[in-house]
């Protein structure tokens, strides 16, 4: 999986609207996302593995805790994630539950979570894969062949869980290598 496009709206510490252009790094496949404590590098993390499964990256934050406390209530939270997997471009978004106004009122209402996926061609026409968060989720599992723990495990690494990986038993640690590295087939 290949990041192209990550957009933030009202999420972790963004109260507005943060976009993050991974074709800047000009096709490195490899790269460290480093700074500051408190730079936002775990927020970005967390929208890669909120936006794919539904989940933050790190076992220590809920998904109730994603959006921004800094954000106004009229302004939605919602991550979208622009991939590339197998040669094929995919797009999903995700918006958290979240208390938000009411469009007239100015009272409050609880929004329900939603998710969708959808496959872009070379003309950029979509089509629609899963329109459910849990359909987006599992078809995202699909596509990756990874569930979230994997994936954190394997892709991301996030901040203070690069510990647990390396205190994991050895069963684990192959279990993860092996993943990593495609040995199943040897």
């Amino acid at each position: 999986m290949k990041p192209i496009v990550l957009t933030m709206q009202a999420f972790g510490p963004y109260a507005g609207l943060q976009t993050l252009d991974f074709r800047e790094l000009q096709g490195e496949r490899l790269f460290l996302i480093t700074g500051p404590t408190g730079a936002g590098k775990t927020t970005i993390l967390d929208a890669i593995t909120f936006a794919l499964y539904g989940t933050p990256s790190g076992s220590s934050r809920m998904t109730r805790d994603l959006r921004s406390d800094y954000a106004d209530a009229s302004i939605p939270t919602e991550v979208s994630l622009q991939f590339l997997q197998n040669g094929n471009m995919y797009r999903v978004t995700r918006t958290p539950e979240q208390v938000l106004f009411t469009k007239r009122g100015g009272k409050t209402h609880t929004v329900k979570p939603e998710a969708n996926l959808v496959q872009i061609d070379e003309n950029g026409k979509e089509t629609v894969l899963a329109d459910k968060t849990t359909s987006v989720r599992e078809t995202v599992e699909d596509l990756l062949g990874l569930k979230a723990d994997q994936f954190c495990q394997l892709m991301v690494l996030p901040q203070g869980e690069f510990q647990r990986f390396l205190k994991a038993d050895s069963s684990e640690r192959k279990a993860i290598l092996e993943t990593l590295f495609r040995m199943e087939r040897y």
